[in-house]
């Protein structure tokens, strides 16, 4: 963690605007809940900023046009000065130094400079490894697979044969690049389809835990420089993904779709084969997308639709059951009438 860190400098760090004592000094970032003395917390609501002053936080981060009586720096995104805050006063990750006795290298494996190899990881015949990227222990590189520069592979991660990982990347636990496809001519019996291709990460990528991404069939399937992928999400063979998406938690993308720059995939997505998702579009969550879906829209249902359509139609089939019940009584009253008209005949 770093040492004490005066207002006045975190005011100029974060590129907002100091009101108070610049002297005061924060050593830590707190949520409101967990702050007090010496500590600095981003409030983003009057609620937030009284739970601040009544744990006593040194100071706070806040948006323009929130009234505040402690010191404080104001900033017009404080979402972005939480992620600077924590990166200058949260705790720094240890990872592993060097390459471990216990670590498998070949020898024809390529290791740039000031790489860290933890205990039990691999590296593979003819694999490369690029300058200062962490391997934690039980990672794993296939042969001839290659990992830029500044990456951080931790354990459990495996980066498959002639998988291609580019610079500054970050695979979380367990994340598996380069699993098979899933390609199998229907029987019985079923027979496999060899999948010969690769997988191609681009520049800062993140990929989650326990995220799966498959080689291609015969060409690559690619991750966009930038693209963000959560934890526990199914990536098939052949899929394109552009740059800069963001795509959450339980998703599954079948084979071939092809998502365009900037697409946002919220939790627990399923996107079809062969589907394309327009640039910047956006999936809400539980969606299920069964055709192409147009640049800039956010649909939302299963199958996928415009949202304000797909809610329309929620509410709708939420009355349904008053609906019913208006036709069963209608249905009783309209027989009440025929039976009297078949008395009085």
């Amino acid at each position: 963690m770093a040492g004490p860190v005066t207002l006045e400098e975190l005011a100029r760090h974060l590129g907002g605007r100091l009101e108070g004592d610049g002297r005061v000094e924060v050593v830590r970032v707190a949520s409101p809940e967990s702050c007090g003395p010496g500590a600095v917390c981003v409030c983003a609501s009057a609620q937030a900023l009284q739970v601040a002053a009544e744990r006593k936080a040194a100071a706070v981060v806040v948006p323009e046009g929130l009234a505040c009586n402690l010191p404080a720096v104001r900033v017009t995104d404080p979402r972005r000065a939480l992620a600077a805050l924590l990166e200058l006063l949260g705790p720094r990750p240890h990872h592993p130094q060097g390459v471990h006795p216990a670590a498998v290298v070949h020898p024809t494996a390529r290791l740039g400079p000031q790489v860290a190899v933890g205990a039990f990881a691999v590296v593979e015949e003819g694999a490369t490894v690029g300058a200062r990227t962490v391997l934690y222990p039980f990672a794993y590189v296939g042969p001839h697979a290659s990992v830029g520069d500044d990456c951080v592979l931790y354990p459990h991660v495996v980066v498959g044969e002639r998988v291609q990982v580019g610079n500054r990347v970050v695979l979380h636990a367990g994340c598996v690049l380069g699993s098979d496809g899933f390609g199998f001519v229907p029987g019985p019996p079923h027979h496999k389809i060899p999948q010969v291709g690769t997988v191609v990460v681009e520049d800062d990528v993140e990929i989650g835990a326990g995220t799966t991404v498959d080689r291609a069939t015969l060409d690559a399937t690619r991750i966009g420089a930038g693209t963000k992928i959560d934890n526990l999400v199914q990536v098939a063979h052949n899929v394109q993904i552009g740059r800069g998406c963001l795509i959450a938690a339980q998703c599954g993308i079948a084979g071939s779709a092809v998502l365009e720059d900037g697409v946002v995939l919220a939790g627990q997505v399923g996107v079809g084969d062969h589907v394309r998702i327009g640039r910047g579009a956006v999936v809400l969550a539980q969606s299920g997308v069964t055709k192409d879906v147009p640049a800039g829209a956010t649909v939302y249902g299963h199958p996928a639709q415009p949202r304000q359509d797909e809610l329309r139609e929620q509410a709708a089939r939420r009355q349904l059951p008053r609906l019913l019940e208006r036709i069963r009584r209608l249905e009783r009253l309209v027989a009440k009438e025929e039976d009297a008209g078949k008395g009085v005949g």
